[in-house]
């Protein structure tokens, strides 16, 4: 084969003869025609069902890092017009203006006008039997049907939201969500540590201990983490950013949040007092758009205390308002493991929210 990770989309229960086809077609395209592939074209040229076409381009470009993804705006006045070009979802600007009409727009408001493209980022594999064979390209070119033209084709173009409903972009979205920087991380944690071990004072473990917490939870791209207004509580406000494309998917963890999310980070010696539940869920109450909080705390909550704090916690997820608690215990597995924040939070989110027989340490 031209691209030997090709044989992969085996696993994805394609046909063999599919495969080939693409494989071929891919293995004689040169130059420019590498450039901005709208999965259509293959769907024409070779006789493939578009749905098909559109997934073995999405899998051999999130799984196989064949192709590199194109966004292309176009403007929804005039949509032969092509206003921008960006290759990441973050990087889809909420407000552009068309250089030929003029008209300033938001694209995620006309998202059938941001269509996906592939640009071919790997080369042929120079020992394949097929590269051997390539100066019989001619030949294989006069079996293919001449190509529709590209105005014939927009009706099948690839659009952003048909791209978002393919559970092969997940992986494409769970990239532009969950962003660590374990570097980062390790270093937070370690001075955390540090405090836990010496005879720090009180301010220096509260901001080691709020530093750790603000850095993991930028790494959901979608939280605006604020960790430099600080209350005589130590309180971390975090305001929740929802960004446009993730209006078109479903996010559990979204609606649990909603707009905001309250942090308190306590900074301990002892067990975490379960009042502080209390006070949160105070702080919740009074603020607008806020359902959700987190303590982060060096300790968890045990005897008597834990007691009452899960009461606690499952009396106001009664009401609607979900408080969790993250320690030493929880950094040190996220370390460890290199979880990922998002699908953590997410779990300990939907467990107090479905109020499930766990213990407060799972809460």
């Amino acid at each position: 084969m031209y691209f030997p990770s090709l044989n992969h989309l085996l696993d994805y229960d394609f046909d063999p003869l599919v495969i080939n086809r693409f494989d071929t077609w891919l293995g004689t395209l040169t130059g420019r025609k590498r450039m901005y592939i709208r999965p259509a074209r293959f769907a024409v040229d070779m006789e493939v069902d578009y749905n098909t076409s559109n997934e073995l381009f999405s899998i051999s470009a999130i799984k196989l890092s064949l192709f590199q993804i194109n966004y292309e705006v176009y403007c929804p006045d005039c949509p032969h017009s092509l206003v921008k070009i960006v290759n990441n979802l973050d990087d889809i600007p909420e407000r552009v203006k068309c250089h030929e009409c003029g008209m300033i727009f938001n694209p995620f408001d006309n998202e059938e006008y941001i269509q996906i493209t592939f640009s071919l980022i790997k080369n042929p594999d120079p020992n394949s039997p097929k590269s051997q064979k390539r100066k019989h390209r001619k030949k294989l070119y006069s079996q293919i049907k001449p190509v529709q033209k590209l105005s014939e084709l927009k009706d099948k173009a690839y659009n952003l939201s048909t791209f978002l409903e393919s559970p092969y972009s997940r992986e494409e979205i769970d990239n532009a969500i969950f962003r660590p920087d374990w570097d980062e991380y390790d270093k937070a944690y370690n001075r955390f540590i540090s405090t836990l071990k010496s005879e720090e004072d009180t301010k220096e473990k509260g901001d080691a201990l709020e530093e750790l917490s603000g850095i993991l939870l930028s790494f959901i791209s979608f939280f605006n983490v604020d960790i430099t207004k600080q209350t005589l509580t130590n309180q971390l406000d975090v305001t929740v950013y929802i960004k446009p494309y993730l209006r078109m998917i479903k996010i559990p963890l979204l609606d649990v949040i909603e707009r905001r999310l309250i942090c308190e980070c306590k900074n301990e010696d002892k067990n975490v007092p379960s009042i502080w539940v209390d006070k949160l869920f105070g702080v919740i109450s009074k603020t607008d758009n806020t359902k959700s909080g987190i303590i982060f705390s060096y300790h968890k909550f045990s005897g008597d205390e834990m007691k009452y704090a899960f009461a606690s916690q499952i009396e106001y997820a009664r009401l609607g308002k979900y408080i969790i608690n993250i320690n030493k215990d929880d950094f040190d597995r996220i370390k460890n493991e290199r979880l990922n924040f998002y699908y953590f939070l997410d779990k300990r989110f939907h467990a107090l929210e479905m109020r499930e027989s766990l213990s407060t340490q799972d809460l």
